[in-house]
């Protein structure tokens, strides 16, 4: 809980203190410039940039399959008994329970790790390239924490906690569906892992010639995945879901912010975009072109 609402108070202060830079940014542009403004100067980077087809391409088109894979390999891990196998295989590991300690943090906080550094480097040196990559991940976090609140409203699935509970085979089996029943602090997906997910698949994307970042992230994740369970906070189908759901928030909204951050330095090969389309009658592709 107490992770959720340090997160939020942050995300309020970052959110207010860039729209403030925006701001004075475009009053020193209409002082000082009298001749109008280029289409790169008229990009405006902020954790908002394009956030409603950022929100749409996350969960409609491509990334729908992993949102869908996500219920069903819980569906399938949950019925095989998969879940409390894991549970008690983890068990016999209990010594090794220390090395993961540290992802109860690190899974919360990743993002503000590395999105801070970014935004004062791209403030301080009105750097674009900086300042893409930081609201990226800002958005992709905002969007997973809401999304993942919202779910775990709804299913109200309980951590494997043995002290409450005396069958475990049993309750790696229990969803309590509908309001609150469960709260929003625990349950289905992984919130650390959505979380984690999010963020590195966001800088895999907005830097995807940088393969060490993608090596960097894909373990980062892994780690925060089986540290959770053997932290007994999630039952692994938790963290399999939230991996799924992040990497396709993430995924989405970092080359977004890369097809905007290149449009505004005016980088070539990045003014056509393509994307899915789709409604009642069928599927299409979208073509963009900018100039």
């Amino acid at each position: 809980m107490k992770y959720i609402l340090i997160q939020i108070i942050f995300f309020i202060i970052i959110f207010e203190c860039i729209s403030s830079g925006e701001s004075l940014q475009q009053n020193q542009k209409s002082l000082f410039q009298s001749a109008p403004a280029d289409q790169s100067e008229s990009i405006t980077l902020s954790p908002f940039s394009n956030l409603g087809n950022n929100i749409y391409n996350s969960f409609v088109g491509p990334t729908t399959l992993l949102h869908l894979g996500a219920a069903a390999a819980t569906i399938i891990m949950v019925d095989e008994d998969w879940d409390y196998l894991i549970f008690k295989r983890a068990k016999s590991y209990r010594s090794y329970q220390k090395y993961f300690t540290p992802v109860i943090y690190s899974g919360a906080t990743i993002w503000l790790v590395l999105s801070t550094p970014l935004l004062v480097y791209g403030y301080a040196h009105n750097s674009d390239e900086a300042l893409g990559a930081a609201c990226a991940i800002l958005q992709s976090t905002l969007i997973s924490i809401t999304y993942t609140t919202i779910l775990k409203g709804l299913t109200g699935r309980p951590g494997p906690e043995e002290k409450w509970y005396l069958d475990m085979r049993n309750q790696s089996r229990v969803f309590r569906f509908g309001y609150l029943r469960g709260g929003v602090f625990n349950g289905w997906p992984g919130g650390h892992t959505i979380i984690t997910t999010a963020t590195m698949a966001s800088l895999m994307s907005y830097y995807p010639d940088k393969w060490w970042i993608k090596i960097i992230g894909f373990v980062l994740i892994g780690y925060t995945a089986v540290g959770m369970t053997m932290t007994r906070a999630h039952w692994m189908s938790d963290n399999i879901a939230g991996f799924l759901m992040g990497y396709a928030i993430g995924s989405t909204v970092g080359s977004s912010f890369r097809s905007l951050v290149n449009r505004k330095l005016g980088l070539g090969g990045s003014n056509v975009e393509f994307s899915p389309t789709f409604s009642g009658s069928g599927a299409g592709l979208r073509f963009a072109f900018y100039y």
